[in-house]
């Protein structure tokens, strides 16, 4: 089911469609991912020269900072999403009165903590070509919850960005 509809426990008609490969793309962006990470981290070492230019307690820390951002997103995001209210309406309050996907948001950010902690090139070309999928995914879905709540997500999607917050948004 796309992100921003509130999920129920049955799910009935017309609730909207996820993209056909959305956990396809998901979970293969972050078995890729690791793979990637892993061999370039341990054992290739192709792309790390940063690495050894930052300082490890640097790297650690922006790990943690990124790592546990991820976590609140994923975090308030369910918390809005699933809570078995019936019928389909927007989330549009919350996490999702400053961005309109932190649930999806939530992965990259956590992958981004890892290419931090190491610094890998490589991690990070990988990264951006699994955050292009999930791009894609997302407007595939924003499609469909056009269909589902026409106007009310077409104003949704003029005053709430699609991944990045406005800094006016978060200052309120």
């Amino acid at each position: 089911l796309p992100e921003n509809l509130i999920m129920s426990s049955h799910h009935g008609a017309g609730m909207g469609l996820e993209h056909p490969y959305s956990h396809h793309i998901q979970f293969g962006g972050i078995i890729a991912f690791f793979i990637v990470w892993i061999a370039d981290t341990f054992f290739l070492r192709i792309a790390v020269e940063l690495q050894d230019a930052v300082p490890l307690i640097f790297r650690v820390l922006l790990f943690v900072i990124v790592a546990v951002t991820s976590f609140l997103l994923m975090n308030y995001s369910h918390s809005k999403i699933f809570t078995g209210s019936g019928k389909p309406s927007l989330v549009s309050d919350g996490i999702y009165s400053i961005i309109r996907h932190p649930m999806y948001l939530s992965i990259p950010t956590l992958l981004l903590a890892f290419v931090f902690l190491s610094f890998s090139i490589l991690s990070l070309i990988t990264l951006v070509i699994i955050f292009i999928f999930f791009d894609w995914m997302v407007r595939f879905e924003e499609r469909e919850l056009i269909k589902i709540l026409g106007e009310e997500y077409l104003n949704y999607t003029k005053n709430v960005p699609r991944w990045l917050p406005r800094l006016r948004t978060i200052r309120k």
